[in-house]
């Protein structure tokens, strides 16, 4: 949410500055598009190189990243899925 309310806000100010609207969205597209492979980049370098970068004594005290986007995205959707009913979910009866 917070993403598409500076996304809103770039779109006003270019709006303000006379900056056509499919610039605005081309330049916030490219440059999502580049921070995600530049992200994925850095996380692949790292994991090469760092070889022990899971490991408790790891020298220059990096840890192991752990994926608890999964799991929050779960607890979101399905946790309050009896008061609100999702179409996806099998229903057992």
């Amino acid at each position: 949410m917070d993403s598409a309310l500076i996304f809103t806000q770039d779109l006003k100010l270019g709006h303000y500055m006379k900056i056509p609207p499919r610039a605005s969205f081309v330049a916030q597209a490219v440059a999502t598009l580049l921070s995600g492979f530049l992200q994925v980049g850095v996380k692949t370098a790292l994991f090469t190189t760092v070889s022990d970068i899971c490991s408790e004594d790891q020298k220059s005290m990096l840890t192991c990243p752990h994926n608890r986007v999964l799991f929050s995205a779960s607890a979101i959707w399905c946790v309050p899925s009896p008061l609100f009913p999702v179409p996806w979910r099998v229903h057992e009866d």
